[in-house]
């Protein structure tokens, strides 16, 4: 691996009032669940909505129901009991509108509901039942903490409202507090992803209700009040695991990730081209096997076992999988955590090692989510010394700079319409936190540069957390334009699949490349007050140091910080034009 130079005192941590549950834009749903409103989910033709807002202000206008503005959902001061209040408060809503939509429509069953709803409080003991959903993938039980968000603006209107009319004055500070709190929560559907979480925790499936709790105790009072305790175990102790899990337990995210060709197929030719060379005959691991793809193609390649790891519960779909193309000769699909599974001597091994690792564990930037420790530990503890390898073995980390002046000019006139102030709030948004887009060619001004290399036989864990130097230089097939300004850092991986003696197979997620389901990780800085400008004709680079390290409080979550300079090579030496420090974030 290239070298590395650790910091202790973490001079570019990111900061320490960053909540690790904080919303970002880099964690992207695959395929998410429409929001129904609280009085029509029922109907075969209840309309759907992308918001949760949206939602809510249709049962508004259409029911005179107003969950926020009720005053069965508790404040939105106490988050705690807000969260476990709002499950019971929304089931209870939807198993009232179920029982009784066909009695009531329209404002009438609306009235209902505010009548059945007066004096709610959540009691522990007739409540129990409403912890688990009545409607399968909820999307409301799914973004509570939209939900709070929602209620915290209704309630602050209230105070406005109450205010303005004892004063009779309007406060502009405040309606722009208002406008910021409403762009906020427009950006809170990244929330979906982590909010599985919960929803997987209490909507638990038959196997596991008949492996945790006996017949008695799934009836009558005493299973009811296990099963609300259960509930509020996992609302207020969540953990990063069970977010990341979870997320692996819809179908889009592989759908996603098997559509992408690119990764799909070069694994696949990895594979097939090396049958003779690397898997005839082999014992094999595959983690985070997903639907079995990877196990499947191993098994095509003559694997004399594969054993296939996933820790959610897609895996009882990668066993049909298997059965169903014929290979459950070959292939054997473990649930669990690969570290358990090992600790455990889970794993069907009968004290062999295995030949082959094979894995599809990175992430954004490659390091989000932070897969890679649990394949290292099944390395180190089941690989054949000397003879096994990890599949792929290589993977790099490359660094290049962007320019989109053309995305930021664009509002200075739209459709004739000066709209400046946008470009400012959407700078503030973009260098809130890193972002994942997918970066055109044409946009790169500098080179891309490789800034480290991993063997994924040798490295350690420790070398995961790294900061290195980088240099770069205005890119030569485009003289066009002579003083550039750098907007972003783009940073993206390749993988080697490049065991001696076989045949190597590679891909990238380069913005140079057919785009992947990684896409690339952008850096922003602030380009309308402070950015890198690089002077062509005057041999201006931008010179600095690249540092990625694992979030603090969530390990899943990575911070990212450069310490950049611009300069010039003078008579005298280096002569430093301009600098600064860069920090963002990329947060699970």
């Amino acid at each position: 691996m290239s070298s590395t130079r650790k910091n202790n005192d973490d001079p570019w941590s990111s900061s320490s009032d960053e909540d690790d549950d904080s919303d970002d834009e880099n964690v992207e749903l695959d395929a998410e669940t429409p929001f129904y409103s609280i009085c029509t989910y029922c109907n075969s033709d209840a309309p759907k909505f992308d918001t949760l807002a949206l939602a809510l202000e249709y049962d508004v206008t259409n029911y005179g129901f107003d969950l926020l503005g009720s005053g069965a959902l508790v404040s939105s001061n106490d988050e705690d009991d807000f969260f476990e209040g709002a499950i019971v408060l929304i089931n209870k809503c939807r198993q009232f509108v179920k029982d009784y939509q066909v009695k009531f429509s329209g404002t009438e069953l609306g009235q209902e509901l505010n009548n059945y709803l007066k004096g709610h409080k959540v009691d522990d003991d007739g409540d129990a039942q409403y912890y688990k959903p009545v409607l399968d993938d909820d999307s409301m039980l799914m973004c509570i903490d939209e939900l709070c968000e929602l209620k915290r603006q209704t309630e602050q209107e209230s105070q406005a409202d109450a205010s303005a009319a004892g004063n009779n004055k309007s406060d502009p500070e405040s309606d722009d507090k208002m406008e910021q709190l409403r762009a906020k929560i427009s950006m809170l559907e990244e929330q979906l992803s982590r909010a599985k979480g919960y929803i997987a925790a209490l909507a638990k499936d038959d196997d596991d209700d008949d492996n945790s709790m006996s017949d008695d105790s799934r009836s009558g009072d005493d299973g009811d009040k296990k099963l609300a305790s259960s509930a509020k175990q996992t609302i207020k102790k969540p953990d990063n695991d069970t977010y990341y899990f979870s997320s692996y337990s819809h179908t889009g995210i592989h759908e996603t990730m098997l559509r992408d060709t690119v990764r799909t197929a070069a694994y696949e030719e990895a594979i097939l081209s090396n049958a003779d060379s690397l898997f005839r005959d082999k014992v094999v691991l595959d983690i985070g096997c997903g639907t079995g793809v990877l196990s499947l193609f191993c098994a095509k390649a003559g694997a004399k076992q594969v054993i296939a790891v996933d820790n959610s519960d897609i895996i009882k779909q990668a066993r049909e999988i298997v059965e169903l193309n014929g290979y459950s000769h070959v292939v054997t699909c473990v649930r669990g955590k690969c570290e358990d599974l090992i600790a455990n001597n889970a794993l069907p091994l009968n004290g062999k090692t295995v030949d082959i690792i094979v894995s599809e564990w990175m992430g954004y930037a490659l390091f989000f989510e932070t897969m890679l420790p649990s394949v290292m530990v099944a390395r180190d503890a089941l690989m054949t010394p000397e003879t096994g390898s990890m599949f792929p073995n290589v993977a790099k980390i490359f660094i290049e700079g962007c320019n989109e002046t053309e995305r930021l000019d664009y509002w200075n006139d739209v459709h004739g319409l000066n709209m400046t102030p946008m470009k400012e709030r959407m700078v503030s948004e973009l260098t809130q936190d890193a972002h994942v887009e997918i970066v055109s060619d044409e946009n790169i001004v500098t080179d891309r540069k490789e800034i480290i290399t991993f063997d994924l036989n040798t490295c350690k864990d420790a070398d995961l957390d790294f900061e290195v130097p980088f240099d770069l230089h205005l890119r030569d097939d485009d003289k066009s334009r002579n003083e550039l300004q750098i907007h972003s850092l783009v940073i993206s991986f390749d993988i080697d699949f490049a065991v001696p003696n076989t045949k190597s197979v590679q891909f990238s997620t380069g913005c140079q490349s057919t785009p992947t389901h990684w896409k690339q990780t952008q850096l922003w800085f602030d380009p309308v007050h402070n950015c890198p400008v690089l002077n062509r004709e005057a041999g201006d680079s931008m010179k600095g140091v690249f540092r990625m390290k694992r979030n603090v409080k969530n390990h899943r979550a990575i911070d990212m910080s450069v310490v950049w300079e611009v300069g010039r090579e003078a008579g005298s030496g280096w002569e430093r034009i301009s600098d600064g420090v860069l920090k963002r974030s990329l947060i699970a």
